[in-house]
């Protein structure tokens, strides 16, 4: 009969620090794989490729590592973005379902979030998703 109980209570009293705690989840849904991304990008080479032909600026050649640094870079706006998104959606899931466990909540609203701002994006720059 406790652990009835026990299961009751946690149905009608959730977790007061969830709202917070599902927040910092998906933050770290979105920074982790980032954050794993950039440590790979600083593996690369930094040297130009041999038989590198500059173009007509005469500008040299970039080395793989910073011509992945510099997509990585350009890409934080729509990261941001994304970001924002799925913290709303978490916002909204915490409120909706207030039994769903941090870890659950924090990876549907980053998949959710990350799917409609990629849907965004493309309704306002008329890119195609595919």
């Amino acid at each position: 009969m406790p652990q009835a109980r026990r299961i009751e209570e946690d149905l009608l009293d959730p977790d007061p620090f969830g709202g917070i705690r599902s927040l910092l989840y998906t933050v770290g849904c979105y920074l982790l794989p980032a954050l794993a991304v950039f440590v790979w990008l600083l593996t690369l080479s930094g040297q130009a490729p041999a038989g590198c032909v500059s173009g007509l600026t005469g500008a040299g050649c970039d080395s793989p590592r910073s011509h992945a640094i510099d997509s990585f870079v350009s890409g934080g706006p729509r990261f941001g973005l994304a970001l924002a998104t799925s913290l709303l959606v978490a916002v909204l899931l915490r409120r909706i379902g207030t039994t769903w466990r941090t870890a659950t909540l924090a990876l549907a609203s980053s998949v959710v979030g990350g799917g409609l701002s990629t849907v965004l994006i493309s309704a306002v720059t008329g890119e195609p998703i595919g």
